[in-house]
């Protein structure tokens, strides 16, 4: 199954994720917070994602189960992608 994301966004989360391994595939439905997702780390992913992608997380977004998985935030990230005007 080939990950619903892009490189940037797997890239990111890997980098944040201590308790997954290199050779781990990071699912969809991967608990963030068992691979080592802290309040800390998710304060550095919101401020990547949101420098990479060109977005603002609204704060109704800015709850727990946006960061529970990896499919989760993604859907979040790309559905703001989605909202912001083309230049």
């Amino acid at each position: 199954m080939t990950a619903p994301w892009n490189e940037s966004f797997e890239a990111i989360l890997r980098s944040l994720l201590r308790g997954l391994s290199d050779d781990a595939p990071l699912q969809p439905e991967q608990n963030l917070a068992a691979v080592g997702l802290d309040s800390m780390a998710s304060v550095e992913l919101l401020l990547e994602l949101e420098k990479t992608f060109a977005i603002e997380v609204p704060d109704e977004l800015l709850q727990p189960a946006t960061f529970a998985t990896a499919g989760a935030l993604w859907q979040a990230v790309s559905g703001l992608r989605a909202a912001e005007p083309q230049a």
